[in-house]
């Protein structure tokens, strides 16, 4: 659940160690004892970590999370995010968060069909919830905005929904399918 923290965490941790033990390396040359820097300095790391390691977390946001194109599912590289795609969706837009994404592509029907029954096939047995029948439904617009609110994707009226397993901590995703425009739109969750 708290994936995204790591790698900052990792980051800032190594570059303050590292720039204690140069310090500390390097007293004798500038007329200090190690003692003295190592007890100035370690304070100093503990005091900072925390900010700097906000900082890092935010340069490393700008380029993990937002709104992402890509052509093919096969150019994405976070198995977080590919995982929960039919491997034939192209044209793929997607808005990345810690915790998921929200993602808009195009898929035609019989492969959604065939790739929704085999993650099934696959992870049904570990899903929290029964398999449910893809249903035609209407997609109102407060239902949209609650779920693709602010990406500026037009709505489609009647869709087909797609339910997949569900984990018991929430991992998992729903498919709202425009079989008119051949569109998929998708809110996908890990932990």
């Amino acid at each position: 659940m708290l994936w995204h923290l790591v790698l900052p965490f990792k980051i800032t941790f190594w570059t303050l160690s590292v720039l204690l033990g140069v310090a500390i390396a390097a007293a004798p040359s500038m007329g200090k004892t190690r003692s003295r820097v190592f007890l100035w300095g370690f304070p100093m790391v503990l005091v900072t970590f925390i900010p700097s390691c906000s900082v890092v977390m935010h340069f490393l946001d700008r380029s993990r999370f937002g709104i992402f194109e890509y052509d093919v599912v096969q150019t994405i590289e976070d198995p977080l995010i590919a995982r929960y795609l039919p491997p034939d969706a192209r044209d793929l837009t997607i808005d990345r968060f810690a915790k998921g994404y929200r993602a808009r592509y195009l898929v035609e029907p019989d492969e959604l069909e065939n790739w929704f029954d085999s993650i099934w096939n696959d992870f049904g047995e570990f899903s929290a919830e029964a398999k449910t029948a893809p249903e035609f439904t209407e997609l109102t617009p407060e239902e949209f905005d609650r779920e693709f609110g602010g990406l500026g994707w037009p709505r489609p009226a009647e869709v087909v929904f797609y339910q997949g397993p569900v984990a018991s901590n929430g991992a998992g995703f729903s498919i709202w399918y425009d079989a008119e425009t051949s569109f998929a739109y998708e809110v996908a969750s890990h932990w």
